[in-house]
């Protein structure tokens, strides 16, 4: 899942004292948020009652979160992913097979982390999938953080953000992502989420490596980042 553009926290290993607890609360007002929404409906809540109830001021909320709907789609996991994977080992780029097997020596501890929060992830889904402007902030978010791996992407690989094969990548990570967690949510969460997620992931790598071995067209007009 996505968060607000100005609150993407730092991997808990390198949080600052002040950084767990603004993350603390975060998810201690999303959850009063949530059991809001679940009582009277996402669109009978405003953000007023949802700052009177977790006892912090609408400024705050607007703050942390920038917009009500970001209050179900905020989460910490996507800016933990890239972190981890734009900064291990930055000093210089990296051949695919090395970055492929990044991924992959990231991906079961994300999984783990993700799959012990199913309760939580499977509350905001359901607003996702029942809710339009919920679903259309999603895919605004989603947008910006296809711009994020994308530099994230070209950065690692020592390419141009503007090569196809870069834009293939981070839009097919970005959206395939949503795109599995829609599926969960829209066949009522029948899949447990660490089997859904291990699939998508594994079909994302393979994914991956077959763009990143098939020769790109080179682009006549030069390249747009």
């Amino acid at each position: 899942m996505t968060r607000s553009e100005s609150n993407a926290p730092a991997s808990k290993a390198t949080m600052s004292v002040w950084e767990r607890k603004k993350l603390l609360a975060m998810r201690e007002i999303q959850r009063v948020a949530l059991d809001l929404f679940d009582e009277h409906g996402f669109r009978s809540v405003t953000v007023e009652q949802v700052a009177i109830a977790s006892n912090v001021s609408p400024s705050s909320i607007y703050r942390y979160f920038g917009t009500k709907e970001a209050l179900i789609l905020w989460d910490e996991y996507d800016p933990q992913f890239i972190e981890l994977l734009g900064t291990a080992d930055e000093s210089e780029a990296v051949a695919p097979g090395e970055f492929i097997e990044m991924i992959r020596a990231a991906v079961p501890a994300l999984v783990h982390e993700l799959a012990a929060d199913e309760e939580r992830i499977r509350r905001r889904m359901r607003y996702v999938v029942s809710q339009p402007d919920v679903r259309d902030g999603l895919a605004r978010q989603t947008r910006q953080l296809e711009v994020e791996l994308r530099a994230m992407i070209a950065r690692r690989l020592g390419r141009d953000q503007g090569d196809l094969d870069v834009r293939l990548l981070a839009a097919s990570a970005a959206w395939g992502f949503d795109a599995a967690l829609d599926y969960w949510g829209e066949t009522g969460f029948a899949m447990p989420l660490a089997e859904a997620l291990t699939y998508v992931i594994e079909a994302l790598t393979r994914s991956a490596e077959a763009m990143l071995t098939f020769p790109a067209p080179v682009s006549r007009g030069g390249n747009k980042s």
